[in-house]
């Protein structure tokens, strides 16, 4: 009875020297861990670099998968690869899961993704931001997440917000257009252009594969509606959109924005600018000069061709038209309409500001734009009171 009462104090105490020769004379600690293998494996994130790595590199699974833990923590994702690819398979899903957010943090999608093939990869946040940079298809994203994230999954939810003259809805097929996104609006909403009230943006739209987006960077970012346009249903009350694609330059057609997830918040302004008329006072496009640069007098609200006509007083050459027929800008000053690295002027602004106060000023919208694809667009029933009245 007395040699029982004691076994436990005896055996602690053996543990403690062989963790005292452990740290003090290394080469013994494959035979101490060999001996007391539950007690380092319940320690092993306390001992030494050299202590741990020797372990690992004598094939003790749980080391291994440790000391790669320990390397990822210190951004050394490549070397901790061999360590956890041959030990990962052996361990809990709450180590997984520690695993799969240190490479998420690394941003190792490779290493993710393997993961995921060898249905290693736990439910996660790592999971679900796999799924985004795979472009899943929305119905196979989390809800939970999604809300967490600052995201939409759907229409369903929108609503427009009667205060703003312009509600926008932004969306994005990329994981990295959705950041982008929520950063503009954060911007936007802290320095309102041209005026307090005048856009209203919605939560980021996630569209993953259910849209399809051209992938050539040296083009014009866009995206195919068509399928959209008539097999969604749309909320009511919104006038424009802002489509983050992964790659292409930014521009404007019909209602939509379409930007990559590259750009900077002075090209997102521009570009909303276009949104209410405003035209680039850098060369046009040859085919939009053949047209454009044959009218008469105001096309935009920086923007005079002076076909046979005098421009306003004050008015300077612009680089618009590169034809006969010349054309006119507000200012002698570069603006954010030629440059968009330049700040938005107090000139510009107010411009801006008279032309969607103007009572008759009708932009062209989105749904202006569906219609071309004839058959009836589909709105969710969700009329504001501005709308109805409207």
């Amino acid at each position: 009875m007395l040699s029982l009462g004691y076994l436990p104090s005896s055996v602690n105490q053996h543990r403690d020297i062989a963790f005292w020769h452990v740290k003090h004379t290394p080469d013994s600690i494959l035979i101490s861990y060999y001996r007391f293998i539950d007690d380092f494996n319940a320690q092993l994130n306390s001992l030494t670099d050299a202590t741990l790595y020797l372990l690992a590199i004598n094939a003790v699974t749980d080391a291994q998968f440790a000391w790669a833990l320990r390397l990822l923590t210190n951004d050394q994702a490549q070397s901790a690869l061999p360590f956890w690819r041959v030990s990962v398979a052996q361990q809990s899903v709450d180590k997984r899961r520690r695993l799969s957010a240190l490479l998420l943090q690394s941003e190792r999608w490779d290493d993710l993704t393997s993961l995921a093939e060898q249905h290693l990869l736990p439910a996660s946040h790592a999971a679900e931001q796999l799924k985004l940079h795979h472009g899943a298809t929305p119905a196979s994203i989390d809800q939970s997440f999604a809300s967490h994230e600052g995201f939409l999954l759907s229409f369903s939810q929108l609503q427009a917000q009667p205060q703003c003259q312009f509600n926008v809805l932004m969306m994005t097929d990329h994981r990295q257009g959705l950041a982008k996104l929520n950063a503009f609006k954060i911007r936007y909403q802290q320095h309102p252009q041209p005026s307090s009230g005048s856009f209203c943006f919605s939560k980021p739209i996630y569209l993953g594969d259910s849209i399809n987006c051209q992938q050539q960077p040296q083009h014009a970012a866009k995206c195919d509606w068509q399928p959209l346009a008539h097999n969604k249903a749309w909320p009511t009350g919104f006038d424009f959109i802002v489509m983050m694609t992964a790659t292409g330059s930014g521009n404007v057609q019909g209602g939509i924005m379409h930007l990559n997830s590259a750009s900077y918040y002075g090209l997102f302004l521009h570009e909303l600018m276009h949104f209410n008329g405003f035209e680039d006072e850098y060369p046009l496009p040859a085919a939009k000069q053949a047209w454009l640069c044959n009218q008469k007098g105001l096309v935009a609200p920086n923007l005079f061709i002076a076909n046979d006509l005098t421009p306003p007083a004050g008015w300077q050459l612009s680089d618009s038209c590169q034809t006969p027929i010349k054309a006119y800008k507000p200012s002698h000053n570069w603006s954010i309409m030629q440059y968009q690295q330049i700040p938005l002027s107090v000139h510009y602004q107010q411009l801006w500001l008279q032309q969607i106060t103007d009572p008759s000023y009708q932009p062209l919208r989105f749904s202006d734009y569906f219609q071309q694809f004839k058959a009836p667009m589909n709105f969710i029933n969700k009329m504001t009171k501005k709308n109805i009245e409207g």
